[in-house]
């Protein structure tokens, strides 16, 4: 299995002139080749030769005004991407020089574009700008066969034209969800890629802006009380202190040695503040910064740069595996030294491959343990957070430690462990003696 290919020309910057100006400067253009036909348009930047990155399309940080102009040719390629991703006809080279110039005019008719292509085309849109992870655009792809499912049960054909889409069809969508035994958070999972492209197409207006707005409110409340029972699959489930050292101990008296390494990466994902499954498999050497005891690395999920400092546990367990001499590029020898990363398909798949097998002989020491639910690889991530709560650590700073978008998200994963945490900071840190005595007043 390959990267997903687009069936859309690709946008590129180029220098069209080869004489510089009086500074020693080149105009870049914005390239499509269209049906072998070059289609070409000025970026009105111009800038040397020794500042610009042909192989990542960027300038270099060098030029003072880096960040201004990468953005702006960023902002300047999406603008013509997007459009061109949305239209539904034929693409031809005077179509896209029209895109380039501004005086492309869409003109398609809401009548005739089924709701559920205009929405598989959107989420491959937002996966080719890389607006999403290829985890991301996949699931949404069989969340949209799902509803097509459901509208051929409820009509007899899956094919939904934009303006008959409603907020009593969704509605109907989410009962029969219920009935199927989803959850709501799952559910709203699955609401989101029609949510998404309801809203796009309301930008587009192909659909009623109204309509997109209570669609875009049909997402159940998360926030209302819920019973332990109806909250079982998203426990957070952690080990104590105590069952960390009874892990500890079952690491010395394990019979394989390849159980040993993988209860090692529990260990270390668990001293690398949580780190996820998808980093411990892609965890590089070139991410450990031994001078500093630091590991910084961009994060799978997001895509997001990500640094934590290393603590001496978490140092040990690398140097046990920097001794074996395993694998020259990735710490763990879950990858091959040659894995392309950047294929996001192949590397989707992997990971899923590779956490299987480490779940299963972490359900055999989870066994061991006589613990109540499975052992996995997050089981580290929970812990770290858990442990660090109780010890007095700030939400914030176990936030940033997990490498979460925001502090909502950790409060939201971890609000059950707050209160206690909430109460000992006031006991040990708002305890104020501002009482007065109890003595009667003077007269």
């Amino acid at each position: 299995m390959g990267r997903v290919k687009s069936k859309y020309p690709k946008g590129n910057f180029v220098f069209k002139s080869s004489t510089p100006n009086a500074k020693g400067e080149r105009a870049l253009y914005l390239q499509y080749i269209v049906n072998t036909s070059p289609v070409f348009i000025t970026t009105g930047i111009f800038i040397k030769d020794a500042d610009w990155d042909n192989k990542t399309q960027t300038v270099k940080s060098k030029n003072p005004a880096a960040a201004r102009l990468n953005n702006q040719l960023k902002l300047q390629r999406e603008k013509v991407d997007e459009q061109i991703m949305a239209y539904e006809g034929h693409l031809t080279a005077d179509i896209v020089r029209k895109m380039l110039k501004g005086e492309f005019v869409k003109q398609n008719a809401p009548q005739k574009i089924d709701f559920i292509q205009y929405a598989a085309e959107y989420n491959q849109q937002r996966y080719t700008l890389q607006k999403i992870s290829y985890s991301t655009y996949y699931n949404a792809d069989l969340y949209l066969k799902k509803f097509q499912r459901f509208l051929t049960k409820l009509t007899g054909e899956g094919l939904l034209y934009i303006p008959n889409l409603t907020i009593d069809l969704i509605e109907k969508y989410k009962a029969y969800c219920i009935k199927l035994g989803n959850t709501k958070e799952g559910i709203n999972k699955m609401l989101t890629p029609l949510i998404k492209a309801a809203m796009y197409a309301a930008d587009n207006d192909l659909l009623s802006a109204k309509v997109a707005a209570n669609i875009k409110l049909s997402y159940f409340d998360l926030k209302e009380r819920q019973y332990k029972s109806e909250v079982a699959d998203s426990e957070v489930h952690y080990l104590t202190e105590a069952q960390m050292l009874q892990f500890v101990d079952l690491y010395q008296r394990v019979k394989f040695n390849r159980t040993r390494e993988i209860m090692d990466m529990f260990l270390f994902a668990f001293h690398a503040c949580g780190l996820r499954v998808s980093d411990i498999v892609t965890l590089e050497w070139t991410h450990i910064d031994w001078e500093r005891r630091e590991l910084s690395k961009n994060l799978v999920k997001g895509k997001v740069p990500h640094t934590i400092p290393l603590t001496d546990a978490a140092l040990n367990i690398l140097k046990r595996w920097q001794d074996k001499n395993l694998n020259k590029r990735f710490v763990f020898n879950l990858l091959d030294s040659t894995f392309d990363i950047s294929d996001a398909e192949r590397l989707d798949k992997t990971i899923k491959s590779k956490n299987r097998i480490l779940q299963t002989s972490l359900n055999e020491i989870g066994n061991k343990m006589e613990l109540i639910f499975s052992l996995t690889m997050h089981v580290a991530r929970h812990t770290f957070a858990v442990l660090a709560l109780n010890r007095g650590v700030t939400l914030h700073m176990i936030s940033r430690l997990l490498g979460h978008s925001s502090i909502i998200t950790t409060e939201k994963v971890y609000a059950e462990f707050l209160p206690d945490t909430i109460n000992d900071e006031v006991k040990k840190k708002l305890s104020f003696n501002f009482t007065p005595s109890s003595g009667s007043p003077e007269a």
